[in-house]
């Protein structure tokens, strides 16, 4: 070998190089994370029953789903949450499965079995599940003279859409504000006093508030598309609507109580630098995602987001792909140190 190298020098010279540029090129390359890639394939069913107490979630969704699942290839076992409103359902899968098979499996007997529920049941929300799938920074937004519903609003439908669209990255809904609703508020005396009942609002709400299809209709050569709009155009016009009729005499809304543009009840407060704020926490799908370029591709992106208003103000607070960049400093540091000292 010594003999071949000196009658080659040049050979060796560029087999070196094409080393050094392939090594230089791979490691740049190369994932960087804080977690290698686990595959332990584990997938979320999320069910929500507004209302339903516990113990009726777990008898009438969460068991419900549980003997549905083992119908599943591959299962390993299966863990559970009942909660007020929410049944929770872990399902995880033999190590090495094919996580998109797991989640198609899951979801295409959670539907089949919907029909089994309790009617009112929302359809479940089913997830992909990663060990490695951790948030790497959290996203606030904040302005001033925008309330909570603004900030929550622009955030959900807004910025999420924008954002959503950077490899690798996945987006959650958001935390803090409050979710826009219209409200009813009745009173119980005047319900009691005009014989109404909660349901009749409810009932009479649902009936003055839809979109029909209606068809159409073929007047001589001419055929026309007939729409059936009974959508109240803002809160107030609730206020209008008939809970019912008595000869001449109707009780509206407004009779019984008043409808408001408001929100539904909020469960978290999101604070940045003593301001009312909302943040959502930008997770990783996992896999080969590159931590830092998912950060830099979050950062980039933000700064060119389209139809908000201009005080509102987006910035991340928390970047776990520092961690990530000080760790490969840390190790390059000690390889460097140790390649210079001396050979003993």
């Amino acid at each position: 070998m010594p003999s071949f190298s000196i009658r080659h020098p040049y050979l060796i010279i560029v087999s070196c190089l094409f080393l050094c540029v392939l090594g230089v090129t791979s490691v740049v390359q190369m994932p960087v994370d804080m977690f290698p890639p686990i595959n332990i394939p584990v997938v979320l069913v999320a069910t929500f029953y507004s209302g339903m107490p516990p113990q009726q979630i777990e008898a009438d969704i969460t068991d419900t789903f549980e003997r549905f699942f083992t119908l599943a290839g591959g299962v390993d076992h299966m863990e559970s949450r009942s909660m007020t409103g929410v049944s929770l359902i872990k399902i995880y899968f033999q190590p090495g499965t094919d996580a998109n098979a797991d989640v198609t499996q899951i979801s295409n007997l959670a539907m089949a079995d919907l029909r089994r529920l309790p009617q009112g049941t929302l359809p479940p929300v089913v997830l992909k599940v990663d060990a490695s799938s951790l948030p790497v920074c959290l996203l606030t937004v904040q302005g001033e003279g925008l309330d909570e519903t603004q900030l929550h609003d622009y955030l959900q439908y807004q910025i999420r859409n924008q954002i959503a669209g950077v490899p690798g990255a996945t987006v959650p809904p958001p935390f803090g504000g409050k979710y826009r609703q219209i409200m009813v508020y009745v009173d119980p005396v005047k319900l009691q006093a005009h014989e109404l009942s909660p349901m009749d609002v409810v009932r009479a709400t649902d009936a003055s508030n839809l979109i029909l299809p209606a068809g159409d209709v073929r007047i001589g050569p001419m055929d026309y598309n007939i729409y059936t709009n009974a959508q109240v155009p803002n809160a107030q016009a609730l206020n209008e609507i008939s809970l019912k009729t008595e000869g001449q005499q109707s009780v509206f809304a407004s009779d019984v109580g008043k409808a408001v543009d408001g929100s539904a009840l909020q469960y978290n407060i999101v604070r940045v630098n003593g301001q009312k704020s909302v943040y959502v926490a930008v997770q990783k799908q996992g896999g080969n995602t590159n931590t830092i370029e998912l950060v830099n591709g979050i950062e980039k992106a933000i700064q060119s987001l389209r139809d908000i208003p201009a005080q509102l103000k987006t910035a991340v607070v928390f970047d776990q792909s520092l961690f990530v960049k000080q760790a490969i400093l840390l190790f390059c540091m000690k390889a460097a140190l140790a390649s210079s000292l001396p050979a003993s």
